[in-house]
C-alpha cells in the first residue's frame, strides 16, 4: 500500500484519501477496545485511543505522525525480523534479560522514541517490584 499521501499536504485529496484508506485499514486488521483505535496523528503519537470520527479529525487537522509508515498498533504485521531469534531470546535466563531491545527493534526504534510509552517502560524496568527486590523489576513482572 503506498504510504506517500502521509507527507502530501493535509488539505490535498491525496492526504483525504490516504486517510480515509488507513481508517479503513485500521478496521479491518484490528479489533478496537470499545470502538476506540490508537491515534497516529502528530498529538496523540499512537498513546490514546480514540473513536474512527475523532482519529479522522485528529490526523486531518494536526497531521499524522511521518514516523508511522509501518502500522504495527493498527494490525499490519512487520516482514522483517530482527537478527536475534526467537529461540535465543525464549531460552534466555528470563530474571536478567527480558528481550526488551530486541522487542523495540522489531517496530522501530525511532518511532519508538517519540511516544511517551517508552519513557513508562524505561521508568518500569528499573524500578523494583518492591523495595529490596533486586531480582524483578515492574516491567519484567508484567511482561
Amino acid at each position: 500500500m503506498d504510504r506517500s499521501w502521509i507527507n502530501a499536504s493535509r488539505i490535498s485529496d491525496v492526504y483525504e484519501k490516504g486517510v480515509e484508506e488507513f481508517l479503513q485499514f485500521a478496521k479491518r486488521n484490528v479489533a478496537g477496545v470499545n470502538n476506540k483505535y490508537y491515534c497516529p496523528c502528530m498529538n496523540c503519537l499512537n498513546g490514546r485511543r480514540q473513536d474512527i470520527e475523532l482519529i479522522r479529525e485528529h490526523v486531518l487537522c494536526d497531521g499524522f505522525l511521518k514516523s508511522y509508515t509501518t502500522w504495527t498498533w493498527h494490525g499490519e504485521v512487520l516482514e522483517q525480523y530482527s537478527n536475534v531469534s526467537t529461540t535465543e531470546c525464549e531460552y534466555s535466563n528470563v530474571y536478567s534479560e527480558d528481550c526488551m531491545e530486541e522487542m523495540i527493534r522489531d517496530i522501530g526504534e525511532d518511532s519508538f522514541h517519540e511516544t511517551h510509552v517508552y519513557g513508562s517502560l524505561k521508568d518500569d524496568s528499573e524500578t523494583e517490584l518492591y523495595p529490596g527486590c533486586s531480582s524483578f523489576s515492574c516491567l519484567s513482572t508484567i511482561l
